[in-house]
């Protein structure tokens, strides 16, 4: 009898158990259904070979070469969890780890080393709330978010079309926002107006951000302050680049779009403690065909402090095709070319380091192809070749990236070849 008790209250525990277990697992499918909840992970490793890389001696007042090596990385990962909790407001926050094993002697770019112990950090963060139901013409977004100016800088990096992304961004980024990643938190509005034909489309984003260019370790304009106000215009013939306003960006739309976008996009920031003024414009371009897919933009930069003036341009271009193979597999064979121009005089170059500014210049051309399982999952393999001038001035003083690797110092940077991996999951 004792025994029989014990089996009907051992019964009775097991089935409230996984009563509260089924009731809780409701919970968490209602949860996820009512607010829409996503979660995504996105990894690029690379393995790479690089040469021809050089290191400034202080001692010996001249660039040493190092050796040639292969370097296997975690480039860059993102974990994004998104939600939509009412019928106007959506949200999106993005991790990332980047980096991870990469050698600062590697030729690759890269704004730091994560080192031994990789640093795990907020990449993205966005409220977005659409101001008047059924329409798509206003959106108001805030949160932690890159400057909505230069087309390369708003393609999420695990969707470029080149092995690396046009390094163009990164110097647009610091000129504007003052670090790698470009984000600042701020107020984004925008939205997106269509033609009756459908074929028109009208798109605007302007932005107002805490853009701290450095001072007080980064986090301070300093005494003076500014907001950097941004914003960008693209009109669209043929087909729109996403069906609602979205201002992140891709390329390849595997030939399901055929239209054309123009940009044009300008920023300014006011007094602060490093210049009078921080402006930067220019133009956007995308281009989708079934033949061909063609992005870039060209940006001007211009920096003024007290009695004098820097300015630079960088842009790149990017040119794919995609050809349709046996198994649903699509191979992108892509080219994609980059440029920084900044000044070159001796006079020019010292007041561009006085504003904290490029100077020099810097050029990529990056040549290859993606095998394509299916638009979350790609193999890259590619070349990238770096070309630099110093002009009148002295390499090792010079800010831009092709002579200075954060980690290292003074440098020259060399070529090198790769394969890589995304996979989105």
């Amino acid at each position: 009898m004792p025994q029989f008790r014990y089996l009907l209250l051992t019964l009775l525990l097991g089935s409230a158990a996984l009563t509260a277990q089924n009731a809780d697992t409701t919970a968490l499918s209602r949860l996820l259904n009512d607010y829409k909840l996503k979660a995504t992970v996105g990894l690029q490793l690379w393995s790479t070979y690089s040469a021809g890389m050089s290191v400034y001696d202080s001692e010996t007042e001249a660039y040493a070469g190092v050796e040639n090596r292969i370097n296997t990385q975690l480039k860059r990962s993102r974990f994004s969890v998104s939600g939509q909790p009412y019928e106007t407001v959506k949200f999106q926050v993005i991790m990332a780890l980047d980096f991870v094993g990469r050698d600062v002697l590697a030729a690759t770019d890269a704004g730091f080393n994560n080192g031994g112990s990789p640093i795990f950090r907020v990449w993205n963060v966005a409220l977005n709330w659409q101001l008047a139901r059924q329409s798509d013409g206003a959106y108001l977004q805030v949160g932690y978010f890159p400057s909505p100016i230069g087309r390369e800088s708003n393609n999420p990096a695990l969707r470029s079309t080149s092995y690396e992304k046009a390094w163009s961004q990164n110097y647009l980024r610091r000129h504007l926002v003052g670090t790698g990643p470009g984000r600042a938190t701020g107020l984004l509005f925008g939205g997106q107006l269509h033609a009756q034909s459908d074929q028109q489309h009208l798109t605007y984003d302007v932005a107002v951000q805490n853009a701290y260019v450095g001072i007080q370790g980064g986090n301070s304009t300093g005494r003076q302050a500014s907001p950097l106000v941004t914003g960008r215009l693209s009109f669209t013939l043929g087909d729109a680049e996403s069906e609602t306003y979205s201002p992140v960006h891709k390329v390849n739309y595997f030939g399901k779009r055929r239209g054309v976008t123009l940009s044009v996009g300008g920023a300014r920031q006011g007094r602060t403690d490093l210049f009078r003024e921080n402006v930067a414009y220019g133009l956007e371009l995308l281009a989708n065909h079934p033949a061909l897919h063609i992005d870039g933009d060209v940006y001007r930069m211009r920096r003024t402090g007290q009695s004098i003036t820097t300015a630079g341009t960088t842009g790149y271009l990017r040119v794919g095709k995609n050809l349709n193979l046996p198994r649903q597999l699509v191979l992108e064979p892509v080219v994609s070319y980059w440029f920084y121009r900044g000044p070159t005089s001796a006079g020019a170059i010292g007041k561009a380091n006085r504003l904290s500014e490029f100077a020099g210049e810097d050029n990529g051309l990056d040549v290859g192809a993606n095998l394509y399982f299916n638009p979350n999952f790609k193999l890259s393999g590619f070349f990238a070749l770096r070309k630099g001038s110093a002009g009148e001035g002295d390499p090792t003083t010079i800010i831009n990236n092709y002579y200075q690797q954060p980690g290292v110092g003074a440098i020259e940077r060399g070529n090198y070849g790769g394969l890589g991996l995304v996979v989105i999951f």
